[in-house]
């Protein structure tokens, strides 16, 4: 009789047992399987990281030594910088940069406007030092979707769109502001800039949220954050003319966060930017945020397979020592009719790979719960950011379930028998006396 048969008859015979041995498995393929399942999800949330927020390099003004002499006014001494600016040849050059996919430029409080025909959110000090009030700041950018406060969640688009670079007396206004004045997407707002002395007509292209409640006890209309919004570029080189020939700072953005070292060292090497008073760095920041904790959360799974694995080692050890105890007489009389030692191990593998086989497949439907809400709690412990992983689990994980589960079965058949099959027939049945 072979031992595959052997086993099939063993198995009918022990209901109990094999019933025993069903339960255990299912409970030890579960937890594996579970493991499995949140580590992927966690590498493909760190690849969809990778591709979602990508990697930053800056360039910005060397001020270093680059001021210039000072030259005085009624508030005191102004450093005026006399290096160079980020110009369009620059950026075009970097825009070329294999694994380049984007870049935007942001300068705070580099226009201030009075409002013409609407008002400001008051604050403390009633200014009026021009004929139609207080001045309040906005922020030049290329793409206001890429602007700092958006990127981070701390302002929302709520109506119309983002500013783009080719727009052009284009902005920005919170919805404060817009409710404060009756003003919608669409409006045209007319605003007196002191340093130029000129009124320019924008059209407001979008209202975003996220300034209620930061007023605070302001001193001044541009300390309201309410108060501040954004314009586009092209409008601020055609108002200042000769004046700015170019941008102060230039956020880069690389597809993939890992080889950021790689376009750095493309765009420090051009020709564009050799001898100018500009300086390169990486930021990642935003994406270490995110990836970090999601790196740990697959070191910290991939720690619970090793240890879950080497706890199902020891509990399958014990529990089919136990029972091979109980076969001595049996394991004695195969070797004395001429059975192997090899035959009889594989004939206890074969028991316990055959309700392997059914347990593996029993556990994936219970997996699934079990692994999102492993998942879930996992991830909340770790990161808030990634606590909604994208668990799966199909028939494609029986592959490397079933691979790992005949190592441990293996292990744990050699262990637990070969103290007894190591024996002697005559010795076995002695001891049975």
């Amino acid at each position: 009789m072979s031992f595959i048969k052997r086993a099939g008859l063993y198995c009918f015979r022990q209901r109990f047992k094999t019933v025993l041995l069903f339960l255990v498995l299912t409970i030890i393929a579960t937890f594996m399987l579970t493991g499995i399942a949140v580590r992927d999800a966690a590498k493909g949330a760190t690849a969809d990281v990778q591709t979602a927020i990508g990697g930053k390099i800056e360039l910005s003004l060397d001020a270093d030594g680059h001021m210039g002499s000072g030259q005085q006014n009624q508030w005191g001494t102004v450093y005026g910088y006399n290096g160079d600016l980020i110009t369009q040849e620059i950026v075009d050059a970097i825009r070329k940069v294999d694994g380049v996919v984007d870049y935007n430029s942001e300068d705070t409080e580099s226009y201030f406007g009075a409002g013409v025909n609407f008002k400001y959110l008051p604050a403390a000090f009633g200014l009026s030092y021009t004929e139609y009030g207080e001045c309040s700041a906005y922020t030049a950018t290329l793409s206001s979707e890429k602007c700092s406060k958006f990127q981070s969640g701390k302002y929302k688009l709520v109506d119309g769109r983002h500013i783009k670079p080719d727009d052009k007396y284009a902005c920005l206004i919170s919805k404060e502001l817009a409710d404060y004045n009756k003003l919608s997407v669409g409006d045209q707002i007319k605003m007196y800039s002191l340093d130029m002395d000129a009124i320019s007509e924008f059209e407001i292209v979008g209202i975003f949220d996220g300034t209620e409640g930061t007023s605070g006890n302001a001193l001044t209309v541009d300390e309201i954050p309410a108060n501040c919004g954004y314009i586009d570029y092209a409008t601020m080189f055609e108002l200042w003319g000769d004046d700015l020939n170019g941008y102060q700072q230039l956020t880069i953005y690389v597809k993939d966060p890992v080889s950021i070292q790689n376009v750095y060292d493309k765009i420090s090497g051009l020709p564009e930017l050799k001898g100018k008073t500009l300086k390169l760095g990486i930021d990642t920041e935003e994406y270490d945020v995110v990836s970090t904790p999601l790196e740990s959360l697959q070191q910290l799974v991939n720690t619970s397979i090793i240890i879950i694995s080497v706890v199902s080692v020891i509990i399958l050890t014990l529990l089919l020592t136990i029972w091979i105890r109980g076969r001595k007489k049996e394991i004695g009389i195969l070797l004395s009719i001429g059975k192997s030692k090899i035959n009889i191990i594989l004939q206890i593998f074969s028991e316990t790979f055959v309700v392997a086989i059914l347990s593996f497949t029993a556990s994936i439907p219970l997996s699934f719960s079990v692994a999102k809400k492993a998942g879930a709690f996992l991830a909340s412990r770790v990161t808030a950011e990634a606590a909604n992983l994208n668990v799966q689990i199909g028939v494609a994980y029986l592959l490397p379930l079933y691979f790992l589960g005949i190592l441990l079965i293996a292990a744990a058949v050699v262990g637990s028998s070969w103290t007894i099959v190591r024996s002697k027939p005559k010795d076995i049945l002695t001891k049975m006396r």
